[in-house]
């Protein structure tokens, strides 16, 4: 039987939010350790990316990504 993709990518999707005055994009979440990889946007220019767990993502960015499907 064929292993699940533990790996969803979210960057061909616009999945962003703001806080504190940086833009975060959502790129992958990781399925196995749930954690999530951000890219930090500061003056419309990618500054850095990010790991995060899932749990500290916003109510309504978890709702849009969705780690049981």
């Amino acid at each position: 039987m064929a292993k699940k993709k533990e790996i969803i990518d979210f960057r061909n999707k616009d999945i962003t939010y703001t806080l504190e005055g940086i833009k975060y994009k959502v790129l992958f979440l990781n399925k196995a350790n749930m954690n999530v990889e951000l890219s930090c946007y500061e003056k419309e220019k990618v500054t850095y990316n990010k790991t995060l767990p899932f749990a500290h993502l916003p109510k309504a960015i978890k709702s849009l990504v969705k780690p049981n499907n």
